[in-house]
């Protein structure tokens, strides 16, 4: 029995010793090449200037420190992310030797394709199992966001659009249509637009003149103009932005 507690004594002492030995001499060990996004929330809401193109940083975390440079792969990834601007996400970001902590850089551009309604950005590390992070994606607007919501009827190729500035002489700042896919039959269209305080029109034309579309204005849950149908061969509305 004596014997047996002294074998037992002497494997926990090695045990002990290489523990301390691990610990002591930066011997790499499977979890060292474990790396996450830093810690926070996992939704990062981001805006891009207008016609500009911008790069953000995100902090990269190993759970070790060891002497020298780590490099992981990098993955967007595609059946998550929607944004339909150019971005540039690298397929690698290293961990510099002597310290545990990186910094992954991309860029994002806005063009036509972003708009003030977020889309999504995600990428994560390739077989790490750790959580991608997602990065909420849009224009950015120092104004009021202004939605247009315009439903076509099964004459779309008829319907055109166009917003005015109040301000002075009335100016066409934005317009749409016709609308000639064969999909646009009854389409639901919905169109965000940036707004400095100030007064606006809408008008929507048929141009057969026997009506149909409807047409609305909202910002922010409230209601600037309602549900209106086109009656004849234009109808149209005025609304503020405070």
């Amino acid at each position: 029995m004596k014997n047996f507690k002294y074998f037992k004594s002497i494997c926990l002492i090695a045990l002990l010793a290489l523990t301390f030995t691990s610990c002591e001499e930066d011997v790499e060990s499977p979890v060292s090449n474990f790396v996450g996004f830093e810690i926070g929330t996992l939704v990062r809401p981001i805006t891009v200037t207008n016609n500009s193109t911008e790069t953000f940083d995100v902090k990269v975390y190993a759970t070790e420190t060891t002497s020298s440079d780590r490099t992981f792969n990098v993955v967007v990834d595609m059946d998550e992310t929607t944004l339909a601007s150019p971005f540039s996400v690298p397929a690698q970001v290293t961990i510099p030797g002597g310290t545990n902590e990186g910094t992954l850089t991309f860029s994002v551009t806005d063009n036509d394709d972003l708009g003030f309604v977020a889309q999504t950005l995600v990428f994560g590390f390739e077989d790490q199992g750790s959580p991608q992070v997602t990065y909420s994606v849009a224009e950015e607007c120092l104004d009021t966001i202004v939605t247009f919501a315009l439903t076509l009827d099964t004459w779309p190729d008829e319907t055109t659009w166009e917003i005015f500035d109040l301000s002075g002489t009335p100016t066409v700042i934005f317009s749409g249509g016709p609308y000639v896919n064969p999909d646009d039959d009854f389409a639901e269209l919905s169109f965000d637009f940036c707004l400095a305080s100030g007064n606006y029109g809408v008008v929507v034309y048929d141009s057969y003149g026997d009506g149909g579309p409807t047409f609305g204005v909202t910002a922010g849950g409230a209601t600037l103009v309602p549900d209106t149908t086109v009656a004849g061969s234009q109808s149209s509305a005025t609304f503020t932005v405070q």
